[in-house]
């Protein structure tokens, strides 16, 4: 069933969909949720909304490859498309999950499940996607140093912010532990270097997923040639 490349393309669709609905709903399309105000610049200043941007444009590019081959009449495969790059956008939505579930907001008070832009773009667009790559990618193609590789557009949003707050008077910082007008520079590099090391290691663990499968009928972890890189593998075409 993984293989299938028919279930994936399915599964895709309906990936492409959802998070296109989160897209919209970030730049208040239809004001769902939003106090009915419209979008403006700071829109991207939000993690959750340029995240949600990369998933988007990933998504397609992984879907139309795979509507690709199906279309050639292939029916089974996995994801060759910047295999290493759709690694690091779900360690990157997956930050946006659970910092959004343990930081910001309450899973528990009803107000989170009934806005349908909570739902789409910190909920279900994430993990939707997580899933895709923990389902349907082709197991033991991941460089060690993919987990560290995925801390690179984390760390380039707080550069970005900084700079944002460095820039623009009275800026307003989209998240508490970012704020360095309340925290300070040694405030926010500290709540940084905390996140660092949570995501850091569940990048690790992801990989670790990536490296457990079967291999010569039996079910196990593979550690041969793991410092190979994902290029050396991915098809050219």
């Amino acid at each position: 069933m993984r293989k299938n490349l028919v279930v994936q393309l399915i599964y895709r669709v309906v990936l492409c969909c959802v998070s296109f609905l989160a897209v919209l709903l970030s730049f208040r399309v239809f004001y769902a949720g939003q106090g009915g105000t419209p979008a403006s610049w700071e829109t991207f200043k939000y993690y959750t909304n340029l995240s949600n941007y990369v998933v988007f444009g990933v998504s397609v590019a992984v879907t139309i490859a795979n509507a690709r081959r199906v279309l050639r009449g292939e029916r089974e495969g996995y994801n060759k498309v910047c295999r290493t790059f759709k690694f690091m956008t779900t360690v990157m939505i997956l930050v946006t999950f659970l910092v959004v579930i343990f930081l910001l907001q309450s899973p528990l008070h009803a107000d989170y499940w009934l806005n349908i832009g909570n739902m789409s773009y910190h909920f279900l667009a994430p993990l939707l996607f997580v899933l895709d790559s923990i389902l349907f990618d082709e197991k033991g193609t991941l460089s060690v140093f993919a987990p560290l590789y995925s801390l690179i557009l984390p760390l380039i949003y707080v550069a970005y912010i900084f700079i944002l707050g460095a820039s623009i008077r009275n800026f307003e910082y989209p998240y508490f532990f970012l704020d360095v007008g309340q925290l300070g520079y040694g405030g926010v590099c500290l709540w940084v270097l905390g996140l660092v090391a949570v995501f850091t290691v569940l990048g690790y663990l992801l990989w670790l997923w990536n490296r457990f499968g079967k291999f010569g009928g039996k079910r196990k972890f593979d550690f041969k040639n793991i410092l190979h890189t994902v290029r050396s593998r991915e098809d050219p075409a």
